[in-house]
């Protein structure tokens, strides 16, 4: 008992001994934790009164000597910042001894220590890797860091690399979730799918006016500056019709280097028929065709004789191959560009000129296609605050083709019998009616033979605006546009009565046979106008870190077809419908809704964005839009969208730890 009693006492004291050692190890270490803490609030204090902020102003510009405005200035090591104002002047308060971090989107980001001075004016360098950050979107442009919506952009310098005549097949696989499939590559087809994401056709909106898919597949690629591709909420703005998305274009506008810049570009290039099937020759088409007979159940038997085999080796009969009268080897294609641009800190102007020249894989040239491009673009301070702007664009071009499709002439010729020759006689002056069908493929290659189609269309657009910097509230703008375009179609078939020939041995004399007998010619016009008036109002600021957009528009659209179409049986063989007959001519006019329609759009859309050290994003927009294509009653739409997202990669976890490698990390939601 005594004995127990006494080992727990001591096991006590024992205990009791390491707790205390344990609470004033604790003491000590807390009193030396305080003194550093005293120590450093001595030296902080020292050193803050050392560093007396200085009030620090100044002057961004970039290489030409033109103010920036929104350019971010902030000191060094800290969240404290500003940005720019519209004439390029900041306002700062910084540590004698700090430095200024400047920055810009398109430009070098720049340190600059402040070294005690009061007034420091910067210079900012392009950076020519980061001028593709601002992109184009609904009415307006944005810095691709706060982008919020799923856009995707392109330059023109890009879409260019690639070579071909349609603008469209240049964009194929340049942009994610844009799909292009060509369908044909006849001169002047414009044959196209293309979609955003497997959905409809997107609409198309070339320096802020909707246009037509044609516009846009004959567009000259030398004059677009920029291109992209609202694919998701972010085309909301535009209202209804942007279902499918929505592509802008945005085309070049004029320098200001008061010398006068010309450009030259011509391609000549050469297209190549690839996988083009070729018929058999005379001896693999004689074999084949005893094999088949023979595998007849009843009447087999050969069809040619080993005499005609030997026939046909020897030379003593000719094999005809189809291809060579049809197709030659290569399709010639070429393309010349010519711009000019000058301007000064008042004016500036843009003007390119394009022509294209297409030809086909066929053994004429009766199947071609030429296209004419014009656009100029001005820009003029006309006062202080007032900036007016011109746009005049024109295309023009035809194609022509042989009256017969091009599919149709090469179902054809896959018919032909190498057996038998295109040409009745010898001389190959009479077209043969001796092969399948009467439907001679070398004949539908010839105009002046069949006749012809000849397509003329022209496209001339007017834009005028006017732009007014509001000098009393800093930020705001307001602008007004008008503009007015003017499409014409003129379409004419000249279907020529022709004769084909077969010759009778027994009388050793040719037959003629009339071919697409009566002469015809058919006469179309189609006459489109559209006319669109917009007003708009844009608030931008930036209060330091903090940066502030809003756009209100108000847009109103008419768009008119109108059309008709006449046809005559000709007696002289003339391409005018004066030479026909009366009799049986034909007076009508199409009334499909592409071709006859008059149409409004009245819409209120706007815009707000907001963002936070470019690192917290927010965006709201909506349209209001009216269509007069829908019943009374059902001709209104509302379209929100909300947008919102984080830029990860901002965050000081991200950039002070092991994932600083991470450049471009973004949460978007929707």
């Amino acid at each position: 008992m005594n004995y127990e009693k006494k080992r727990k006492n001591v096991n006590g004291w024992v205990g009791g001994w390491g707790n205390f050692r344990y609470q004033l190890r604790k003491i000590v270490n807390l009193v030396i934790v305080l003194w550093l803490i005293n120590m450093g609030n001595v030296y902080l204090k020292a050193d803050i009164s050392q560093q007396k902020p200085l009030t620090v102003t100044g002057i961004v510009r970039d290489n030409t000597g033109e103010p920036l405005a929104g350019v971010s200035v902030v000191v060094s090591g800290s969240t404290v910042g500003t940005a720019t104002e519209l004439d390029g002047k900041y306002r700062i308060d910084v540590p004698s001894d700090g430095s200024l971090t400047i920055s810009y989107i398109g430009f070098k980001k720049v340190v600059i220590p402040v070294k005690n001075r009061t007034e420091i004016d910067v210079m900012l360098e392009e950076d020519a890797q980061q001028i593709g950050e601002v992109v184009v979107v609904g009415y307006g442009t944005q810095q691709k860091v706060t982008l919020t919506g799923a856009v995707s952009a392109v330059k023109g310098a890009e879409i260019v690399v690639t070579k071909n005549e349609n603008v469209q097949n240049m964009l194929t696989g340049k942009i994610t979730g844009v799909r292009v499939t060509q369908k044909t590559t006849e001169p002047g087809a414009f044959n196209n799918s293309f979609d955003i994401r497997g959905m409809g056709t997107p609409l198309i909106v070339i320096d802020g006016v909707p246009r037509t898919m044609e516009e846009f597949q004959r567009l000259n690629p030398e004059d677009i500056e920029n291109l992209s591709v609202l694919k998701d909420a972010s085309a909301a703005i535009y209202g209804v019709r942007s279902a499918n998305g929505v592509v802008l274009i945005t085309t070049k506008k004029g320098s200001k280097d008061p010398k006068p810049q010309i450009s030259y570009s011509g391609t000549m290039t050469f297209q190549f028929v690839s996988g083009m099937s070729k018929p058999t020759d005379a001896i693999s088409y004689m074999t084949t065709e005893n094999e088949r007979n023979m595998h007849n159940l009843y009447d087999q038997k050969w069809i040619y004789s080993e005499s005609e085999f030997e026939a046909y080796r020897n030379g003593t009969k000719k094999n005809h191959d189809w291809y060579d009268y049809i197709f030659k080897n290569y399709a010639p294609e070429s393309q010349h560009n010519l711009s000019i641009t000058e301007g000064n800190d008042r004016t500036n102007y843009y003007v390119g000129m394009g022509y294209l020249y297409q030809n086909s894989f066929f053994n004429t040239d009766d199947r071609k296609y030429n296209k004419y491009n014009v656009l100029s673009n001005l820009s003029t301070k006309i006062a202080n605050n007032v900036m007016f702007d011109l746009h005049l664009s024109a295309i023009m071009d035809q194609r022509n083709q042989p009256n017969q499709s091009a599919v149709w002439t090469i179902r054809d010729y896959w018919r032909m019998n190498p057996l038998i020759g295109p040409y009745a006689d010898e001389a190959e002056t009479m077209y043969n009616h001796a092969v399948t069908e009467g439907e001679n493929p070398v004949s539908f290659i010839h105009s002046d033979l069949i006749g012809w189609e000849k397509d003329q269309k022209k496209w001339i657009e007017g834009m005028a605006s006017l732009k007014y910097d509001v000098p009393w509230v800093e930020g705001l703008s307001a602008k007004g546009m008008f503009s007015y375009n003017y499409n014409v179609t003129n379409f004419a078939r000249h279907k020529k009565e022709y004769y084909q020939y077969r010759y009778d041995q027994a009388s050793d004399s040719y037959q003629r046979y009339s071919v697409s007998s009566p002469s015809q010619l058919y006469r179309e016009t189609k006459v489109k106008t559209v006319m669109l008036w917009q007003f708009l109002l844009n608030y931008d600021r930036a209060f330091g870190l903090h940066k502030v957009n809003g756009t209100l528009v108000w847009e109103s659209q008419i768009r008119n077809g109108d059309n008709f179409n006449a046809q005559r049986n000709l007696i002289l063989d003339i391409p005018y419908l004066l030479g026909g007959s009366a009799d049986g001519q034909i007076g009508n006019m199409s009334t499909s809704g592409s071709d006859l329609y008059k149409e409004a759009n009245n819409g209120l859309a706007g815009k707000f964005n907001y963002a936070f050290a470019n690192r917290y994003l927010f965006e709201a927009q909506f349209r209001y839009d009216g269509s007069s294509k829908f019943a009374p009653g059902y001709q209104w739409g509302f379209f929100p969208a909300v947008l919102a997202g984080w830029r990860i990669s901002e965050e000081t976890f991200i950039k002070d730890s092991g994932l600083s490698f991470i450049e471009q990390l973004k949460l978007r939601g929707k």
